[in-house]
Order: structure tokens, then C-alpha cells, then sequence
């Protein structure tokens, strides 16, 4: 039985935008996390754990402009969660291309679980 060779040109894109995806997704939450304990090592912030802790987009963007130790880390932790789901969209896209019907179908029911498990938690449903 024959073998399927993984040199084709397509599977090699999608490899690739894939492992794009998760290394710079990496190298910049590094980088976030890395200069949000260097800047708050002198005056390291106090976030109490009884409450909920929420940081509002717009919020965080202010303080990555002034290179706030908690908007940095906290930028860095939601990037760190979105790269597996940005490789998700990556990988539907390189098989839509590539005309894949079981495996855009595959990505897209990853994709469509994703997405229902955001809007449930946003709705309240846990």
C-alpha cells in the first residue's frame, strides 16, 4: 500500500504557516512575559486573587503604550491562549486551499467548538 508523500508543496505551506504561527506566537508572549517581570521586579504589583481579575482591551493597550508590568503579562497569557486557536484558522484556510473537504471539515468542527465555547462562557454557560 502506498504511502501519501509529505513533500507536496501544499503540505509543506501548510507546515509551515502552522509552525509560523505557534514560533512567533511563542517568541512574542516570551518577550511580553520576559519585559513584564523586568518592569515589575523593582515594584512588583499586587493583584489580589479573592476577586476576579479583568483587564479591558482598551485598558491594556494603555498600559503596553506606558509598558505596564500587568498589561504586559496579561497581553502576553492571552496571546499564548489564541496561538493554538490562530493555528486552528491557519490550517482551515491552507485546507480550503488546498480543496481538502475532510479536513476543512475536520478544522472547521475544531474551529465551530471553539468559537461555541467562547460565546457560551460569554453568555454565562458554563
Amino acid at each position: 500500500m502506498a504511502t501519501p508523500k509529505s513533500t507536496d508543496s501544499g503540505d509543506r505551506n501548510l507546515y509551515r504557516g502552522v509552525h509560523r504561527v505557534l514560533e512567533w506566537g511563542m517568541i512574542i508572549s516570551t518577550v511580553l512575559y520576559g519585559l513584564g517581570v523586568a518592569r515589575a521586579w523593582p515594584h512588583p504589583p499586587w493583584i489580589s486573587l479573592q476577586a476576579p481579575f479583568a483587564l479591558s482591551l482598551p485598558a491594556a493597550a494603555r498600559g503596553l503604550i506606558h509598558l505596564d508590568a500587568t498589561s504586559l503579562m496579561w497581553t502576553a497569557t492571552v496571546l499564548l491562549i489564541l496561538t493554538p486557536v490562530v493555528r486552528v484558522v491557519v490550517a482551515f484556510i491552507a485546507f480550503w486551499q488546498e480543496r481538502d473537504r475532510r479536513f476543512v471539515a475536520v478544522t472547521g468542527a475544531v474551529l465551530a467548538v471553539l468559537v461555541l465555547t467562547v460565546v457560551l462562557g460569554r453568555l454565562g454557560l458554563h
